[in-house]
């Protein structure tokens, strides 16, 4: 059952609306199901990062986070501000050479686990769900470095079915990859702002 529970941790960590699945949709729609895949593995491994912090040392980081949630709130942000504006205006065509239309799966893997550490809104959130599901800190007998891969798992299999239903339901030209490639950065930018404006108001309020 604990194991069952940090696989549902991994999938409700996943689910709220946010840059990574923005940047899933987008990634799966213009190249593939297999780009998007490897943005999903990013997201899953920084939240295993979380998920390993968290069950270590739950209370010292819930602190630590609280005390500097402004400054999270800001860096991460502009990191997060900075991708969408790239999303918003990387050129995008059906057309284009394959050198130029490629994107490397190792980079999109490194953008949404850079993406991830540096949104103070994830860690909030593993915390939440491991102290919610009882796992770590004593109330589970389950050891550490199984529920680690096992909440990674549980994210990964929750965007393989989100590119597999992307790649199967969803057809697209040119001008599709371009509406998505906007809307998806603007969208990014949106959430970045808001990142930055609470972070601000946290900071000034100190």
């Amino acid at each position: 059952m604990e194991i069952l529970r940090a696989l549902l941790v991994g999938v409700i960590a996943a689910v709220p609306f946010g840059p990574i699945l923005v940047m899933v949709v987008q990634r799966t729609l213009c190249h593939g199901r297999k780009t998007g895949l490897m943005v999903g593995l990013g997201a899953a491994m920084g939240d295993m990062v979380y998920a390993g912090v968290g069950l270590l040392t739950l209370e010292l980081i819930k602190r630590f986070v609280l005390d500097h949630e402004g400054i999270f709130l800001l860096v991460g942000g502009a990191i997060i501000g900075l991708i969408g504006v790239g999303m918003c205006f990387r050129e995008v065509s059906l057309s284009l050479p394959a050198d130029k239309r490629q994107v490397s799966g190792k980079s999109c893997t490194l953008q949404a686990f850079t993406s991830t550490l540096s949104n103070p809104a994830a860690l909030a959130t593993m915390l939440a769900l491991l102290t919610g599901f009882h796992l770590g800190g004593g109330m589970s007998r389950t050891p550490i470095w199984i529920l680690i891969p096992m909440v990674g798992l549980g994210e990964f299999l929750y965007w393989t079915l989100v590119t597999w239903l992307l790649a199967r339901f969803l057809r697209i030209n040119e001008k599709t990859l371009r509406i998505v490639s906007r809307v998806a950065g603007g969208l990014v930018c949106i959430f970045a702002v808001v990142l930055i404006v609470r972070g601000l108001i946290m900071i000034l309020g100190n």
